[in-house]
C-alpha cells in the first residue's frame, strides 16, 4: 500500500476568512515531515508566492503543485474565466521558477471545463474523490482519499478510517488547522464535528500516526 500526503496551502479557512496565519501551521507540518523523513506534495495557491515569497524556501525539497491562482470555486466561473485563472496561475509558477506537475482545484471542485483547462498546463489532477469514476483522457488522476476535517477527529476513529482497503491513498490537510489561526473560529463553523471528538490537538496526533506509514509525494502514486 502506498500512502501519499498532500497539503493545500491557501488562505485561512476559505471562504470564511482571508488571512494567512496558517504559515505557523505550515512550518509545523514541514518540520514534522523532515523529522520523520517523509515526503508530501504542497498544492499552493499561486498568488501566495507573490504575497509571501518566503514560501519557496519553506517548501524547498518537496513537490509543489498548483492549487489555482486564488482560492475560488472554478466550477462557478465561465470557461473564459477558468482558462484565465489557470493560465495566470501557471505563469506565476513559471515566474518563480517552480515546475508544477500536478493540480488540485480549490474545494476539490472540478468539471469537464476545468479539467480541460488543467490538461493544457499540468500532467495530473488530484481533485476527484477516490470513489469518482469520471476521467479526462490524457490527464492522469490521483484521487483524494480523506483529509481536512478528518484529521481533527478522535485518533481511534481516524485510525479506523485509514484501514479502508485501497492500494493507493492520497490524504490532504491544511496548514491553518495546525496553528496560527484561532481554532475557536474554526470550531464555530464545525460544531457538528464535536460528536466525532473533533479537537485541534488531534490534528498533530493523527498526522504523526500517518507519518509512521512513511508518506510519499502525490506524484509517486500516479
Amino acid at each position: 500500500m502506498t500512502v501519499a500526503l498532500s497539503v493545500d496551502v491557501e488562505p485561512d479557512f476559505p471562504p470564511h476568512y482571508d488571512t494567512f496565519k496558517g504559515k505557523e501551521g505550515l512550518k509545523y507540518i514541514v518540520d514534522a515531515l523532515k523529522e520523520k523523513e517523509c515526503s508530501a506534495t504542497f498544492f499552493v495557491c499561486a498568488e501566495l508566492f507573490d504575497q509571501h515569497p518566503d514560501l519557496i524556501d519553506t517548501l524547498r525539497g518537496f513537490e509543489i503543485g498548483c492549487h489555482g491562482l486564488r482560492h475560488v470555486n472554478l466550477t462557478s466561473l465561465s470557461q473564459f474565466q477558468i482558462e484565465a485563472e489557470i493560465a495566470e496561475a501557471s505563469e506565476v509558477f513559471n515566474e518563480h521558477k517552480i515546475k508544477a506537475y500536478g493540480f488540485r482545484a480549490p474545494y476539490c471542485k472540478v468539471n469537464y471545463t476545468v479539467l480541460s483547462a488543467v490538461k493544457k498546463y499540468f500532467e495530473y489532477d488530484s481533485s476527484m474523490q477516490f470513489y469518482s469514476f469520471g476521467r479526462m483522457p490524457g490527464l492522469a488522476e490521483a484521487p483524494v482519499f480523506i483529509g481536512g476535517k478528518a484529521f481533527g477527529i478522535n485518533p481511534i476513529l481516524f485510525k479506523a478510517l485509514t484501514k479502508t482497503p485501497l492500494q493507493k491513498k492520497v490524504y490532504f490537510t491544511h496548514p491553518w488547522e495546525y496553528g496560527g489561526m484561532d481554532f475557536q473560529r474554526i470550531m464555530e463553523k464545525r460544531q457538528r464535528m464535536k460528536k466525532w471528538g473533533y479537537k485541534q490537538e488531534n490534528y498533530k496526533k493523527n498526522l504523526e500516526a500517518l507519518l509512521t506509514e512513511k508518506t510519499v509525494a502525490v506524484k509517486d502514486v500516479i
